[in-house]
């Protein structure tokens, strides 16, 4: 009776404990829904980029069959695709927006809350899995990120589920358990290829000290026993072998015209055909440790082959990434620098946990080395450590030492490593006696992490934020907040709406394409900030402004060089007053030439908006004001820029006819000569004229007139006659379809 009692208190205990933890899951849900509502979330270049991939995804799915299915699993782009992947189905729920789009991310919330808390209750009891689950969900970088788009929350999520159903397969003794960490670390592969880094230490651990690694020997060369039919057509190498191969011909036999596009080819069929039909095999042996390992590792293999295998130059960008230090570029760090070792270690304290975390982790640590001091002594310290402690040390120290000797640098990067810690943490505080006063600190923390969690999440409370920053003996300025690139405040610094102009401009050029009945036009952007750049834009105009083009001059790679000719061929430009940074060397190039002030870019562009950011910045929006129609040779106006170059003299003028023309030699003359397109006005009078053509004369010593003979070939011939018999004729070159003339002032 009393064992019956008990059993049911401790299923109300667990059923109490996990109504807790989805209870947390609902405070998170409200909380990130009311901050992605409320704040500007599209900021950066990878986050617009990664929702632009939800989009993509969504449009592949239009219609799911084998085809689409197939499309979407081997889309060739430097991410595997399951992250993505998810925001499909709430786009068909909900509807597609930014804010749905990042709300997906509770699915990984809710995976990484329960997965925390489950290991948390099989190591160490119901309290511990509570605390550790609490403690992970508001660790900063982790709540701050969980409402973003990138990749490594759901990472963080897939490598706790991972290590949870590690545990509970209790040494790849439970079949169930250890086939879903199959499926887990294949799920796990399709969502970030550095899961491996963070889960492979404590699955190899686990395999090697339960034996299961000792056991795959005797799995594969255990004699079979007698058995009935079925059973021996089941565990038959022959229908492995068959069976295998009816599932890749299923999957690549309808895509067989796709295959040709990857590196693998059409060796992709019998690759995938042996990966089948040995995790078959692995399926097909008798329960044991070794044959559950061999087929966790299996499935693992497979589901993550589904991606993996087709994009196998995906590699060579892991590598690029991994080991050339693209996100160090400017840091002055490498491996003879001794900063170098601690760098993944110095966003511990400020940005990943808080000061007020850190400090808790640094205590629960030493209260566990103390309480395991005073029961083994010094000497045994190290000794018959349990293998929870194993797994949880390996999940951390592996993954830090694999980054630590990489040549990245983000503090985003690493963060599926925290989890451990919030379970050392939890565990630690619990060997504080008494009861009481270990209640109380619980409290404490639970009191100060919610505090920080609200200071960070809402705008109201920036008196709190300031106030968190201190003075201290020693160190100076210290933020007892947490504070990084990663944990943004609420409509704060790059936060602030006044930032956020891209919606602005695409609005307005929009309207004015329709005003001028134009089918499209082109946007040449010139800005590269984190809240105005390529990325943003593209994602903004997905579907959205089918009428607009976008040019990219701020970053290189996108066009070719010279970028400043190119910025001609532009309906619209954007840039800002302070252009330079972010911007590469092309890009720079460009704006120095604009800011000497051509006369030719000048005339051709006018503002026509400007916006004032919230660092006193200003960006402008110059709209094209001139179009040659008709076909031109380049190279004609090239040649004239450069004559003009060598003739040109202080007090010279330039008079263009037509016009219009104004907007292709300026691709090439970049002096400051004034310019005058007078012919430019159709409705201009002869008298009208006349009358400009004689204070332009009078204003200059000397005139060069540049005549395009495809245009207006009757306005072209009443200006050369007027300066004909009002000026000094010089000299007349011509370069294909473009004259220019040169006449001198009667007077002198």
């Amino acid at each position: 009776m009393g064992e019956t009692a008990e059993r049911s208190d401790t299923r109300r205990a667990r059923w109490a404990s996990l109504a807790t933890v989805l209870a947390l899951l609902a405070f998170h849900a409200a909380n990130n829904w009311a901050f992605v509502v409320a704040q500007v979330t599209i900021l950066g270049w990878d986050r617009p980029a990664h929702l632009v991939r939800t989009l993509i995804y969504n449009d592949m799915l239009a219609e799911v069959n084998l085809r689409s299915l197939f499309e979407v699993l081997t889309w060739s782009w430097n991410r595997p695709p399951l992250y993505h992947l998810v925001a499909v189905p709430f786009y068909r729920l909900f509807g597609v927006s930014t804010d749905v789009a990042l709300m997906r991310n509770v699915v990984f919330v809710a995976i990484l809350l329960l997965s925390v808390y489950g290991i948390g209750r099989r190591f160490y009891g119901e309290g511990v899995g509570l605390l550790s689950a609490f403690l992970v969900s508001t660790y900063p970088i982790l709540f701050s990120i969980s409402r973003m788009p990138y990749v490594d929350y759901s990472l963080t999520a897939m490598v706790a589920l991972a290590v949870y159903l590690l545990v509970a397969s209790d040494g790849f003794r439970h079949r169930g358990y250890s086939l879903g960490l199959g499926l887990a670390m294949g799920l796990g592969i399709l969502t970030k290829w550095p899961f491996v880094a963070f889960a492979g230490g404590p699955i190899a651990y686990v395999a090697v000290r339960s034996g299961a690694l000792r056991d795959v020997r005797a799995t594969l060369t255990t004699r079979m026993e007698v058995l009935p039919v079925w059973r021996r057509f089941w565990r038959s190498p022959l229908f492995h072998a068959v069976a295998g191969l009816g599932v890749a011909l299923l999957w690549y036999w309808p895509n067989l015209d796709r295959l040709e596009g990857f590196a693998l080819g059409y060796w992709l069929i019998p690759i995938s055909w042996l990966l089948a039909s040995l995790t078959l095999f692995a399926l097909s042996r008798p329960p044991g440790q070794g044959a559950h390992l061999l087929s966790a590792m299996l499935i693992g293999a497979t589901v993550g082959s589904v991606w993996s295998l087709p994009n196998l130059r995906f590699s060579e960008r892991f590598v690029t990434v991994v080991y050339s230090g693209l996100n160090m570029e400017g840091t002055g760090l490498g491996p003879l620098s001794p900063s170098f070792y601690v760098r993944y270690l110095r966003y511990l304290p400020y940005e990943q946990l808080s000061p007020l975390y850190f400090a808790v982790l640094v205590l629960a640590v030493a209260l566990l080395l103390y309480s395991r001091w005073r029961k083994t002594g010094i000497r045994s310290l190290l000794r018959g450590v349990s293998q929870s402690t194993w797994i949880l040390v390996l999940w951390f120290a592996v993954s830090m030492l694999v980054f630590t000797l990489s040549l990245t640098m983000n503090s985003r990067f690493d963060v599926a490593l925290l989890p451990p810690l919030a379970l050392l943490s939890a565990r630690g505080l619990q060997e504080i006696k008494p009861v009481l006063a270990r209640r109380v600190l619980i409290a404490v923390v639970v009191f100060l992490g919610l505090v920080q969690f609200f200071v960070l999440s809402y705008g109201g409370l920036g008196w709190l934020r300031e106030g968190a920053v201190v003075e201290l003996p020693a160190l100076g300025e210290v933020n007892l907040l947490a504070e990084g690139s990663y944990v943004e405040l609420p409509s704060s610094g790059r936060t602030d709406s006044g930032y956020f102009v891209a919606p602005l401009v695409l609005d307005l050029v929009e309207e004015q394409r329709v005003r001028d009945g134009r089918d499209v036009v082109q946007l040449g952007n010139l800005v590269n900030r984190s809240y105005s750049n390529n990325a943003i834009f593209q994602y903004l105009m997905y579907d959205a402004y089918p009428g607009i083009t976008l040019r990219e001059f701020a970053r290189d790679g996108w066009e070719e060089p010279p970028f400043y000719e190119r910025l001609f061929e532009c309906d619209f430009l954007l840039m800002k007053s302070d252009p330079l940074p972010g911007m590469r060397e092309h890009g720079q190039e460009a704006m120095e030439i604009i800011e000497s002030g051509p006369s030719l870019f000048q005339e051709s562009f006018e503002v026509v908006w400007e916006h004032t950011l919230p660092d006193g910045d200003t960006v402008y929006l110059y709209e094209k004001r001139y179009h040659l129609e008709g076909e031109y040779a380049e190279t004609d106006f090239r040649a004239a820029s450069a004559e003009i170059e060598s003739l040109v003299q202080d007090g010279d003028g330039m008079i263009l006819v037509p016009g219009a023309q104004v907007e292709v030699l300026g691709r090439y003359y970049t002096g400051d000569l004034p310019a005058y397109p007078v012919a430019a006005d159709a409705s201009l009078s002869e008298e009208a004229l006349e009358q400009a053509l004689a204070a332009i004369v009078a204003a200059h010593e000397r005139v060069f007139l540049v005549v395009w003979t495809g245009g207006d070939t009757e306005a072209a011939a009443f200006v050369a006659g007027w300066l004909a018999d009002h000026s000094l004729g010089i000299g007349e070159s011509e370069h294909g379809e473009v004259h220019v003339l040169l006449y001198g002032s009667t007077t002198g």
